[in-house]
Formats: C-alpha cells, structure tokens, sequence
C-alpha cells in the first residue's frame, strides 16, 4: 500500500508546521540517503552494544537513532527536514494518520505504538531500567518499525539492508 508521494509531503508538512519546524539556511546537504544511512549506522551500532558489550543504554539509544534517522530520511525524501524531537514525533503522528485514512487502522496503531518503544528505548539511555530481554524485543520492533516506514513511504530507496 504505497502512498503518493503528494500526499506523503503533505502529512511530513503538517507534522513539522504542527512542531513549528521551519526550515535553516544549513539544511542544505541534509539528504534523505545522508539519514538512510546515518540510520543503518545506527543500527549496526545497536546490535554491536547488544552483542558485543552488553551496554544495555547504548543498545537502546542506538535503536532510537535507527527510527529516529528513518523518520528524518523519509520526510527529506519529500521535502522536509526534521530539526527537533517533537518533529519526529509529529511527523510519525502524520504518517499514521494517513495509514488510518487508507482504512489501515491496525497498521496505523501498530506504528504509533512501535514509536512508543523506540521513544521508551531513548529513555532506557538515561535511566538504564530496561533489561536484556526488553531491550532487545525493543530493537528487533525498531527495526521492524523502521523497515516498515521505508515500506510505506520510500520504496524505492532507503532501506535497512
């Protein structure tokens, strides 16, 4: 269920008006394969801590930075560039509305909630709550979350492989 790209820069627009995110003069050069990719960084980096270290708050914001960077790769993609928190969250919130107005609404749930854990992951980095179990059914849904994004609103590039 691709959706037009129109009514994709349409929602990306809403969310970041609704963050009142407006454009910088250095926006230049923050392009939606510079996210794309920062996002697989992310990712790598979060199955490295997990592994590897066991650093718990990395592995958790790391998966945070996996969507987080997905969100800003897809709304550069059509048009908008992401500068604060609350825009991604917006932008996530405009992204599933338009999921709910095609007649998806489990999809449109689904993603709101998986944001949830990935935002619940960012708080695991500065409070360290979180254990090896959660933390990794977190990332496992962050990547699901994130490949699903790309799904929906970039076929044609941006995937996690």
């Amino acid at each position: 269920m691709p959706f037009a790209d129109d009514d994709i820069a349409a929602a990306v627009a809403r969310g970041l008006d609704a963050a009142r995110d407006r454009a910088q003069p250095d926006d230049v050069g923050r392009t939606p394969e510079k996210y794309a990719d920062l996002g697989r960084d992310f990712r790598a980096g979060a199955w490295k801590h997990l592994r590897e270290d066991g650093d718990l708050p990395q592995a958790s914001n790391k998966a945070w930075g996996m969507v987080a960077e997905t969100v800003k790769a897809v709304s550069a993609r059509h048009g908008g560039i992401i500068h604060q928190h609350r825009s991604i969250w917006e932008v996530v919130r405009q992204l599933s509305s338009l999921v709910g107005e095609s007649g998806d609404i489990h999809t449109r749930h689904w993603i709101n909630n998986s944001f949830m854990v990935a935002r619940g992951l960012h708080s695991n980095f500065y409070e360290d709550e979180a254990d090896h179990v959660e933390v990794t059914g977190g990332l496992e849904l962050c990547e699901e979350l994130s490949e699903r994004l790309y799904e929906l609103f970039w076929p044609e590039g941006g995937t996690q492989s």
